[in-house]
Order: structure tokens, then C-alpha cells, then sequence
């Protein structure tokens, strides 16, 4: 679970976490007329993270992996932290710029703003996280007597 999380962190960083799209439906009729605003058409998670997301999921793997076959509980507190700081960066900093249209708005009346795939990516990620963690943490701690007598 943590694995597929830290694919779906790496994924993010290059998938539009936000859009805005002119009246005409697209934002190409923007690329002649101004591209700097053409730009700002879709925030990718890149834009929106700066590449934290990758750096993320590197520790979300590790961690993963330690929680998983190592049964490092220390290593299954870290996916829970890790989750939930992506949940809260998902909820309380990207999901409010899916509804602004920013600078494309200003100049375009019918502009609209909405979610990409990304924010949802994020979300699935940082509970996919949480619950490996979780996951882990409640398994029963197996001692190193009870794997010798079997």
C-alpha cells in the first residue's frame, strides 16, 4: 500500500492539480495572445509542491518497506505522518486554487476553475499512507521466539 502510494506521490508532482478553462473551453486561444497566462492554464503538482511530493514519497517507499517487511512499527508511525501531512497539504493548500480562476479570470470573463486529477491522486495517496501505517501498527508485534517455534 505504501509503495503504490509513493508511485501515486511521483505521479502527482507531474499531473495537473488545478485548471482553468477560458469560455471557449480550452486555454490554447491563449498561447497567441498571451502565453505567460497560457501558463497558468493547469497547475501541475510540480508547480503547486515545488517537487516536495518527491521527496515524500522517497521516505514513503523506505518507510513502506520497513513497515512492511520489516515490521518496523517506528517505520509504520512515519507512513501515518507522512499521510497525513499529504491529506493536509491536499486539503488546506491545494484544494482552495481549484476554484480560483487567478489572473486567467481577470482578463476572461467565462473563466473557470476546477480540480485535476492530481488533487485526487493526492488525496487516494495520502490515505493510502495513513492506512499502511495504520495497518501496521495494529497488527500483533510477532517476537523473535514465537518465529523460532514454528
Amino acid at each position: 500500500m505504501a509503495v503504490l502510494a509513493a508511485l501515486l506521490l511521483v505521479i502527482v508532482e507531474f499531473s495537473a492539480v488545478a485548471t482553468v478553462d477560458v469560455a471557449s473551453g480550452s486555454c490554447e486561444v491563449l498561447g497567441d495572445a498571451n502565453p505567460e497566462l497560457a501558463d497558468r492554464c493547469e497547475l501541475s503538482g510540480f508547480e503547486r509542491n515545488g517537487g516536495s511530493f518527491l521527496l515524500l514519497a522517497l521516505l514513503a517507499a523506505a518507510m513502506g518497506v520497513g513497515a512492511g517487511l520489516g515490521g518496523s512499527r517506528p517505520a509504520a508511525v512515519a507512513l501515518v505522518v507522512v499521510g497525513a501531512l499529504v491529506l493536509g497539504w491536499s486539503l488546506l493548500v491545494d484544494l482552495p486554487v481549484t476554484d480560483e480562476t487567478g489572473a486567467i479570470g481577470r482578463n476572461f470573463e467565462g473563466a473557470t476553475a476546477s480540480a485535476g486529477a492530481g488533487l485526487t491522486l493526492e488525496i487516494v495517496a495520502g490515505f493510502l499512507l495513513v492506512m499502511a501505517g495504520t495497518v501496521r501498527l495494529l497488527a500483533p508485534v510477532s517476537t523473535g521466539a514465537e518465529e523460532h517455534a514454528s
